[in-house]
């Protein structure tokens, strides 16, 4: 059924998006905006009438070369098919219109031309003919005899170049007319009147203006008569627009005496770039035919740009309707689509009732495995605290007195038990409520009075992590309501709380009554927040926010959900990530249609909830902890868990005989485990900030910590979970609930077999050991050190270190590990060594090779070569 709704859907994206696919995109480059400009994008768009499969796309620079040469480079970089270009001068926008001549995209010069001969075609009048035509049309006007002058177009562009060459070289022709001066504009009608009061600063004898385009010429007028000058002047320009203000209007007003038309016709670029794309034949050069308007031919001029202004628009009108008949034509494909689609769903239904049965028992099959993955989950959940309730129970079991210390490890069973009923009972109403039999116990009790006594439940652990509390509850708010579940709300809230506000933050406590219906719990904090994206999934079922640094079950929430909710209220939120969050907890002040119970209600003790810390050993994340006799040398542990208890409880196993150090998170082990170089490490799989697998590695892959044992605890029992930490170096796992018996043998086990190690180091047989590739190859780069430096009596540890990367004491501490020895003494005995055999090869006398193998003196040689070989050196001559 999936499958029919998803090719229905493709159908009918097909039959409503066929009609506007167009095949060709055309890009055009205008450099800039005018009415002459508006005339020719407008027939552009008249021109594609016959070509519904062309798209035009039009951009405008408005005669900013920058802006030309990035909107050319950004139709090359779309991709555009053709492109249409009307560059703003001559050579400043060459190079754009040179790459996308070079990446295989057609251009057409429109107007104007570049100084490269990159292009496909080029359309356009003849501005060369123009100026000639207008200096001819002067010379006519003035009789041969006169003086004139000219107001160019933009300096630069081809057309201003074009039409100024044209009039020069005419002028030649005409000895008697005189070119007064010339003076560049930007084509606008500004530009003209600011180059005229240029002109006129200069000179004021001329008979006649030439301005390249009518807006320059009507500048240039209004520019004379505010200067008030009374001799007559005639004017000239070029483009002739049959519009408002435009060339023709100005010629039939004798505001200008001539105009010659400057032709757009769209229609015929469009044609030829159709051509282009498809392959038929062109030219290259394609000079549109034109005429000069005077005030003899400017009325049948006007009539019949008249009668072409009416034919375009009822073209307009005509395409218009064409576009609604296409649509229309859509439309009934789209119905004739639909009924189709019926038929299918009809057909489809069968199928799709025959696959219902089929998913039902697959449904069946992927519940009984989530309820599988989820009694999984909750298993993990259990073995640490379990952990912490077996083995202190077995040890107590050992011990023939209840001692203060045997008191202190009945608190922490006590504490972790609590924890484990806490889980269980979540879950168990958490299927409740799954199953829909979860009941209400309705009794009418103080809340006021109860959340005072629940809020002091959490003062012990604030004030560990100096939180300030505030409270706003009333002295007295009588409720009916479920008091169990309206105190698991609030231990909740309040634990949350707790939870996620650092270290000196503040946590508030609000009560109040709403319209006389409801009443208002209100628990805010200005913790660590919850990001936007996840505030809508943070009610639900064993969600949790990734990367909180925190541990937990992800059910306390959905729980307080379902039980505001059960009790017909609602629980909201609002958060800002990194300033805090505000729960909001609205219930009826009584609840309806269920009976009231007579039962009493107390608080419940702080102690039950949240007990005190349960033994002496120290609860930083990473305080050392040694035994009082600091006569012995001892192993040092590094122990890593996220779980404060068990840091705690490993090290109070650990301490009576070995140096620990403690690390709440795999970040901060690792951080610790290459300053301090432990002799061992224990770490929890599972952790925030970095688990231990990535810990492990990051171990193993460190020259100054791959020798280092790693002893894993995990809660899992899966195998490819071991697979997983065996390749990433760790050397032995044990699963919790644990032994503390196993512990301590597994940690001596390690200990010993890291001391074997040592003594092959120690012996020189790097080559003979596969205990570990690293340590061999560290090994063997200290000795080669050692032998390139063994004759200079200066050579140091500190040397060494440097050579070796490595600080002086991490080298000093990475030998000692690996060898039993430290730096100095391997660099004696390698001496010593080195002259032996020196010794009895002969040829050389005592002092000479106590020389050469580095001794400063050869007394200190004799005393140390006795001290070792029990024998004074005998040189052999």
């Amino acid at each position: 059924m999936k499958n029919i709704l998803v090719l229905i859907i493709i159908l009918m994206l097909c039959a409503s998006c066929s009609s506007n696919k167009k095949k060709y995109v055309i890009g055009i480059s205008q450099c800039s905006e005018d009415i002459w400009r508006e005339k020719l994008n407008e027939e552009l768009r008249m021109g594609t009438f016959l070509y519904e499969d062309v798209e035009l796309k039009f951009a405008s620079a408005n005669d900013d070369d920058k802006r030309q040469i990035e909107q050319i480079n950004a139709f090359v970089k779309e991709g555009v098919d053709l492109l249409i270009v009307s560059p703003n001068q001559i050579n400043t926008v060459s190079k754009a219109i040179d790459n996308a001549y070079d990446n295989n995209i057609p251009v057409i010069l429109f107007d104007r031309k570049t100084d490269s001969e990159k292009y496909t075609a080029f359309i356009g009048a003849d501005n060369y003919a123009i100026g000639k035509t207008m200096a001819s049309f002067i010379a006519a006007q003035l009789g041969g005899e006169g003086r004139v002058v000219e107001i160019m177009g933009l300096k630069g562009a081809s057309p201003a170049i074009e039409r100024h060459k044209g009039f020069v070289d005419e002028l030649k022709t005409h000895p008697g007319i005189v070119l007064v001066d010339t003076e560049y504009s930007d084509w606008t009608e500004k530009s003209g009147q600011k180059a005229m009061d240029i002109i006129l600063e200069r000179t004021s004898d001329f008979d006649m203006v030439f301005g390249h385009n009518d807006r320059l010429a009507d500048g240039a007028r209004k520019s004379i008569e505010s200067h008030g000058l009374t001799k007559p002047i005639r004017y000239v320009g070029v483009d002739a627009l049959p519009v408002e203000n435009g060339g023709m209007i100005a010629v039939k007003n004798n505001e200008l005496a001539a105009s010659y038309i400057y032709p757009t016709r769209g229609d015929l670029v469009i044609q030829l770039a159709i051509n282009i794309l498809e392959g038929k034949p062109f030219e290259r050069e394609n000079y549109l035919r034109t005429t000069i308007v005077t005030k003899d031919n400017v009325e049948a001029m006007l009539m019949q740009a008249d009668e072409m202004n009416q034919q375009s628009k009822r073209l307009k009108e005509l395409h218009a309707q064409v576009d609604r008949y296409l649509a229309q034509y859509n439309h009934q494909k789209i119905y004739l689509l639909l009924c189709s689609i019926i038929i299918a769903l009809l057909a489809g239904f069968f199928i799709y009732v025959y696959r219902t049965i089929m998913m039902k028992r697959r449904l069946t099959e992927e519940a009984a495995n989530a309820k599988l993955r989820f009694f999984t989950d909750v298993s993990h959940e259990f073995r640490t605290p379990l952990t912490l309730i077996a083995d202190p129970i077995d040890r107590l079991l050992n011990e023939s007195k209840i001692d203060e210390n045997q008191r202190q490890l009945l608190s922490l069973v006590r504490k972790n038990v609590n924890i484990l009923l806490k889980l269980v009972s979540e879950i168990l109403d958490l299927r409740k409520i799954q199953n829909g039999k979860m009941k209400i116990n309705v009794t009418r009790f103080d809340l006021a009075s109860q959340m005072k006594d629940w809020f002091v439940t959490f003062m012990p652990i604030t004030a560990k992590k100096k939180i300030e509390l505030d409270i706003d509850i009333p002295d007295s708010l009588f409720v009916v309501s479920d008091y169990d579940k309206v105190e698991r709300i609030c231990y909740n809230l309040l634990s949350n709380a707790v939870k996620y506000t650092h270290e000196g933050g503040k946590i508030k406590l609000c009560l109040g009554v709403e319209d006389n219906k409801r009443f208002v719990i209100k628990v805010e904090d200005n913790g660590i927040g919850i990001p936007n994206d996840k505030i809508d999934n943070i009610f639900e079922r064993f969600y949790q926010i990734k990367n909180s640094n925190t541990s937990g079950t992800g059910i306390g929430l959905a729980l307080a959900k379902s039980f505001v909710e059960l009790m017909g209220g609602n629980i909201s939120v609002e958060s800002h990530e990194g300033k805090g969050s505000l729960f909001t907890v609205i219930l009826p002040l009584e609840i309806e249609g269920v009976e009231i119970s007579n039962e009493e209600k107390e608080s419940v003790k702080a102690e039950e909830i949240i007990p005190e810390k349960s033994f002496m050993p120290p609860t930083g994340n990473a305080e050392l902890i040694t035994n009082p006799d600091e006569n012995v040398e001892r192993k040092e542990i590094l122990v890593v868990d996220d779980n404060e208890d068990v840091r705690n409880y490993i090290s109070s196993l650990l301490t009576d005989n070995y140096k620990v150090t403690l690390a709440s998170n795999g970040k901060e082990g690792l951080k610790r485990a290459i300053k301090e170089v432990p002799d061992l490490i224990i770490c929890d799989v599972m952790m925030p900030v970095m688990d231990g697998l990535e810990m492990c590695r990051l171990v193993k892959e460190e020259t100054i910590t791959s020798h280092i044992p790693v002893l894993m605890l995990t809660a899992h029992t899966l195998e490819d979970q071991r697979t997983e930490g065996y390749e990433c170096g760790a050397d032995a796992y044990i699963t919790k609930p644990f032994s503390g018996k196993v512990l301590l043998s597994r940690v001596k086990n390690l200990l010993n077999n890291r001391s074997r190690l040592k003594d092959i180091f120690s012996h020189g047989t790097v080559e003979e050991t596969k205990e570990s590739d690293s340590d061999s190859i560290f090994i063997n780069q200290f000795r080669e050190k050692v032998q390139q430096h063994l004759s200079d009596s200066e050579l140091s540890v500190e040397v060494l270190s440097a050579e070796m990367g490595l600080s002086r004491v991490q080298l000093y501490r990475k030998v000692k590990a690996l060898t039993g020895s430290t730096p100095v003494e391997l660099i004696r005995i390698t001496r010593l060594k080195r002259a032996d055999r020196l010794l009895k090869k002969g040829g050389k006398t005592v002092s000479e090779i106590s020389y050469e193998v580095g001794f400063s003196s050869p007394s200190y040689f004799i005393k140390c070569y006795k001290d070792y070989f029990g024998k004074t050196p005998n040189a052999k001559e």
